[in-house]
Formats: C-alpha cells, structure tokens, sequence
C-alpha cells in the first residue's frame, strides 16, 4: 500500500492517497481503524507499518479521539493526522471492508472540514 500526498493536479486537492494494495493490506488497515473504534490503540502511524510504503517522506498518524477532526497537517511539510472518534472509527471500518474483498474502486475516508481529503483506492485513481 503506497501512502502520498497530492498537493495540487485536481480540483479535490489536497489529498492523501492510499492506492496500490491488496485485499490483504486493505483488510490489515480495516483492522487498525478497529483498534482505534474499540480503543485497542489511541493511534497508528500508518507510515510506519510493514505494509505501507510512504512515497515523498508521506506520514499520517490515524488517531482515536473525543470529535471528529478529520485530517490536519503536522509541523512537516507531509505530516498529517487524522483523528476520529471512536463511533466513526468503525465507519471506516465499514468503508474499508469491501477493498478487503476485492470488490471496491475508490473511497473517500476523509474530507471537509479536514485540510486535506483521504482517499482510498486500488488504482489511485477516483
């Protein structure tokens, strides 16, 4: 799974991008949204996960919190976070399942009020 950060190129920008996985690696990113839904963890930084390649120096914290934030940007120039609650946590989980099967194309996991969209797909493309 590549993680990168479109800046500009389409009228949907700024996204962060996960594309290029399996079924396998979509079911292992529904597992961690789990983790944060059920209070496993308080965060994930997805950059540093075996199955993430980070493309440009991308990292994105995933993190269970008391609002819906959505994303936000770090102190770095690629550094985001993307927080949720525990009730949209498991939201994701749901969006996130139907890549776990093979049987999705794109969907986006974030968008406003956050200072950038996610954006999960195979290809890349939406």
């Amino acid at each position: 799974m590549k993680l990168e950060y479109l800046a500009d190129g389409s009228p949907d920008c700024p996204i962060l991008r996960l594309y290029d996985f399996t079924p396998a690696e979509a079911g292992q990113l529904a597992d961690a949204a789990s983790a944060l839904a059920a209070g496993a963890v308080k965060r994930v930084d997805l950059h540093l996960l075996p199955f993430v390649q980070a493309v440009g120096a991308c990292r994105l914290a995933l993190i269970r919190q008391t609002w819906d934030q959505a994303v936000v940007r770090g102190t770095e120039p690629n550094e985001f976070t993307c927080g949720y609650t525990p009730g949209t946590w498991e939201n994701v989980v749901k969006l996130v399942e139907p890549f776990a099967a093979g049987a999705a194309e794109f969907q986006w996991l974030a968008g406003a009020p956050g200072q950038a969209a996610l954006l999960l797909s195979t290809s890349g493309q939406w």
